[in-house]
């Protein structure tokens, strides 16, 4: 049987095209692979280096702030007004818990769990912090930094250190220097200054304005940790402190001094005239527009800002259903807060008729001559408006419309010069438009006076705008329009910071006084100004004249035609001295309550308080008239042991008078004492017998007195009559405040301060 043939041995078969394809692709592939990979490590490394550098860091290191000292806000006598004090940030290390061995541990704890009580439990009790807080703390054994407490004044941060070292705990403790924003005059100046949080940022005021200059840049303690989030001994590359820099300094254009005036006596006329929307007091340099007080009451402590401070209005919070009271405490806060001289408008009333005269006189559509007839009342535009006064004041030039401040004098002025003119001074004057204070909150008016086309198109809304109802306007705005006056008719930029300065004291910023426009000539300013002084002087300011200063002023009692019931605004704008003026002053009484409730009698009283103590602080020499001399205050000389005749004629040469009491020839006592200011013409009783040494007599009850009878009252029971707020033409003024309650015994000869209103009604409306 033949054999089958051997199989040949196979041989390898040559790839197909296809599979050599598939070969190429995978081999591409990888290539391609590898060249992204190695292009994404270069990408990395060369291109993105630094950013995931950072990044590793970041999970490598702790990083915690340490404050920078908040810069201080001076007064313009570079007197503190705001400050940071020192106070202390109390730091635990839990990690360090865990190594502390049991015999270093306090007396009686051996464990660490023991030792976390004990931490939380003394602590707690030192500090007055939630004992359950720090317990938790105490157990996060990956950390080194957290805070047990932060603002600590010095006495509780040595009572802590204290307790460290008796309980051996040094290790776990640190205690990191900080800062409180502190406030040395109180609720002085609150509405400006405003306050900052608890992490020291700005949050009204100028310490929110002015916050980036302020609050510096803060330090950093940087402490390397390992890949779990353990932090690692300090010496590692990466452990650093990075020191702070601290903040700028703010040097104001507002004089401490002058506020404090302000303050006093806005403080007083809103409490006696019960002003249940508060009031302000603008007082402004009319040459460079700085502003030198800016007052609000009431206000609020800058130190507690988050406590309210009318007693009134919490109580009206107490008496709400639980859920209401939170949002309603949050309402009265942010209203305590607010800056009445910038964030809130009011219709001016006749305060704006020298703007209305001014514009008339610099388009020569009327001159300080020209007259209008004034018979009670004017019709316009189908209305009748009529005048405070009944029966009206017949004719009056420019001069005596300002004075008896006439509704319908002005009324016609404005509707002879027409919307379009009116409008174009309404604009100069800066009433359509922020004034640019450098502070946070200044409000617009946008949208709350008239537009030039309303004005034209009805005859009743330029009517009354121009003796300034129906327009709206803010109290910067005002002052700055009446320092426009002031100043010979430039508007200019009102500022409250004069300086920044660097911590070496060294000046960054310096601000100059910027005219934003002149608004009418020097001499329409100057006739203008003579107008308001004569108001003071005899017309319907008469009350907020001050002997020895020529003011100049008008005033305004405008109504709240947006409210229900009868609320009014009194107010009072003016400057002095009238013939070289410095200081601008403005007055608000917002909702007054009191029965007579007119500028003239409630608003232009506290500006005469106020400029009578201002000018003579700022070094504005007294000039006084003859007549003014004849009653200005002297001193009692000193004669006690003096001989009866000698003793009398000290006083006679002083220009007072002498009355004898008792029979003996040597003066043993003297009333009013010696040093003490009395009126000229007063009387010095001359004691010379103790068994007479304590006769008194009875204070009159003034009220409602005329200062004739004021002074025969006086003179019939043998005290002296100081008068105050009444000027040169006193016919007119009542007496409605006396510094001795009536009914009191007092020493015979003793001095009684009587205060006088006017009881005219010339603000018009």
């Amino acid at each position: 049987m033949p054999k089958p043939p051997k199989a040949k041995a196979s041989e390898p078969k040559k790839p197909s095209g296809k599979m050599n394809g598939r070969n190429y692709i995978v081999l591409t592939a990888m290539l391609v692979l590898v060249v992204l990979v190695i292009g994404h490590m270069a990408l990395i490394q060369l291109v993105q280096g630094d950013a995931w550098l950072s990044r590793a860091r970041s999970q490598q290191m702790s990083d915690s702030a340490v404050a920078a000292k908040r810069g201080t806000i001076y007064d313009a006598n570079r007197e503190p007004l705001a400050i940071s004090a020192d106070v202390w940030r109390l730091i635990m290390s839990p990690k360090d818990i865990t190594e502390v061995k049991p015999a270093r541990m306090p007396a009686g704890v051996t464990t660490t769990e023991g030792l976390r009580a004990f931490i939380a439990d003394g602590l707690s009790a030192l500090l007055g912090v939630d004992r359950e807080r720090l317990f938790n703390q105490t157990g996060k054994t990956n950390s080194q930094y957290e805070v047990v407490k932060s603002k600590v004044e010095y006495d509780q941060k040595e009572a802590f250190s204290k307790w460290v070292t008796e309980n051996k705990l040094a290790g776990i403790f640190s205690i990191i220097p900080d800062y409180k924003r502190y406030y040395p005059q109180g609720t002085l100046l609150s509405h400006v200054l405003g306050f900052t949080g608890t992490d020291n940022n700005g949050l009204e005021g100028l310490e929110a304005a002015y916050d980036e200059v302020l609050s510096g840049v803060p330090g950093r303690i940087v402490t390397a940790q390992n890949g779990w989030g353990d932090e690692m001994p300090s010496q590692m590359e990466y452990s650093k402190v990075v020191d702070a820099e601290d903040g700028n300094h703010l040097v104001l254009t507002i004089n401490q001094t002058v506020q404090m005036y302000a303050e006093k006596y806005l403080a007083e006329a809103v409490k006696e005239t019960g002003s249940t929307n508060r009031g302000c007091i603008l007082i402004q340099d009319v040459k460079t527009g700085g502003i030198m007080a800016m007052a609000t009451k009431g206000d609020y402590d800058p130190n507690n800002p988050f406590v309210l401070a009318d007693e009134e209005k919490v109580k009206e919070i107490e008496a709400l259903p639980e859920e209401e009271r939170a949002a309603a405490k949050t309402t009265a806060l942010q209203q305590q807060w607010k800056n009445k001289a910038v964030s809130e408008t009011y219709e001016p009333g006749s305060v704006f008729k020298v703007f209305t005269a001014a514009a008339g006189l610099e388009e020569g559509a009327a001159t300080a001559a020209t007259s209008f007839n004034c018979p009670g009342y004017y019709k316009v535009g189908g209305w009748t408006i009529r005048c405070h006064k009944h029966g009206g004041h017949g004719t009056l030039d420019m001069a005596g419309a300002i004075s008896n401040s006439c509704n319908p004098y002005f009324m016609q002025l404005g509707m002879k010069m027409g919307a379009h003119v009116f409008f174009k001074y309404f604009t100069a004057f800066g009433f359509t438009e922020k004034t640019g204070i450098d502070m946070s909150g200044e409000t617009s008016n946008a949208g709350l006076y008239h537009s030039e086309k309303t004005l034209s198109e009805t005859a009743a809304s330029l009517a009354t705008a121009a003796f300034g109802q129906t327009n709206k306007v803010t109290p910067i705005q005002m002052i700055t329009g009446i320092s426009a006056i002031a100043n010979g008719g430039k508007l200019m930029t009102p500022y409250v910071v004069q300086q920044i300065l660097d911590g070496d004291g060294n000046v960054v910023k310096n601000t100059e006084p910027t005219v934003r426009r002149q608004v009418v000539s020097a001499e329409t300013a100057a006739q203008v100004s003579g107008m308001m002084e004569a108001a003071v002087n005899g017309g319907g300011c008469k009350s907020a004249y001050v002997a020895g200063y020529r003011v100049a002023g008008k005033t305004g009692t405008s109504e709240k035609r947006d409210m229900e019931g009868n609320e009014v605004v009194a107010s009072f704008a003016g400057f002095a001295p009238a013939d070289d003026p410095q200081i601008a002053i403005l007055v608000l009484l917002d909702q007054p309550q009191c029965a007579v409730r007119y500028g003239g009698t409630i608003s232009a009283p506290v500006a005469q308080k106020v400029l009578s103590e201002v000018l003579p602080y700022l070094g504005v020499e007294p000039k006084y008239t003859n007549a003014e001399l004849a009653k200005l205050s002297t001193n009692a000389p000193a004669v006690v042991g003096k001989n009866t005749t000698a003793a009398q004629a000290a006083i006679t040469n002083v220009g007072l008078s002498a009355r004898v009491v008792g029979s003996g020839t040597t003066v043993i006592k003297q009333v009013p004492e010696a040093g003490q200011s009395m009126p000229r013409g007063g009387m010095v009783v001359l004691y010379t017998d103790d068994s007479v040494t304590d006769k008194t007599v009875t204070v009159p009850n003034f009220s409602g007195m005329s200062v004739t009878a004021a002074n025969a009252a006086a003179a019939n029971v043998g005290i002296n009559l100081r008068l105050s707020g009444v000027g040169l033409d006193s016919g007119q003024a009542v007496a409605n405040k006396q510094s001795v309650e009536a009914g009191k015994k007092v020493p015979l000869g003793t001095t009684v301060t009587v205060s006088f209103l006017y009881k005219d009604s010339a603000d018009g409306g």
